[in-house]
């Protein structure tokens, strides 16, 4: 059995130029892409209009980022409002919990959609006055309505 070895005369290449240009290779892409990233002006739009009529559904936030304020629709704590297809003695309320935010500074109220001394449907917090005009759905006997189909229609205004 012949265990002679032939030997090559092309050099061995070596693996550190291949490492050193890929490194560069993703430096500059690195750089560019910070680069690109310092030049973008995030220019958020706001969501939450003052002095206009906007729906917010259950769970969701919207933002004035000129005011730096925010509302969450937080939940509905009840919901007694008188069926559509049903005749009642009382129209009932339903009672909606808010987030309002502004500077950070976060404060929770609870807002109706009857009215009167006993049911407020507005408050003012830090000079902003916000009123609930309406619920939805309207509840239709029989039916549940989860929590995640409600929405309402606010306003907020800066006084």
């Amino acid at each position: 059995m012949n265990t002679n070895i032939i030997k090559s005369n092309v050099p061995e290449r070596s693996s550190k130029p291949n490492c050193l240009l890929t490194l560069s290779i993703l430096s500059g892409f690195l750089a560019a892409i910070i680069y690109i990233g310092c030049e973008t002006n995030l220019d958020l739009k706001s969501t939450l209009p003052l002095n206009d009529t906007i729906e917010i559904a259950n769970f969701e936030t919207r933002y004035n980022f000129e005011n730096h304020i925010g509302i969450r629709m937080d939940s509905v704590l009840s919901d007694s409002r008188c069926p559509s297809n049903v005749q009642c003695v009382w129209e009932g309320n339903a009672e909606v919990r808010f987030l309002f935010t502004e500077d950070s500074i976060q404060t929770g109220f609870v807002l109706n959609t009857h009215g009167g001394s006993k049911f407020n449907t507005d408050t003012v917090i830090n000079g902003y006055r916000i009123e609930m005009l309406n619920l939805f759905p309207y509840p239709k006997d029989p039916g549940e309505i989860l929590q995640v189909e409600y929405y309402s229609e606010i306003f907020i205004e800066n006084k």
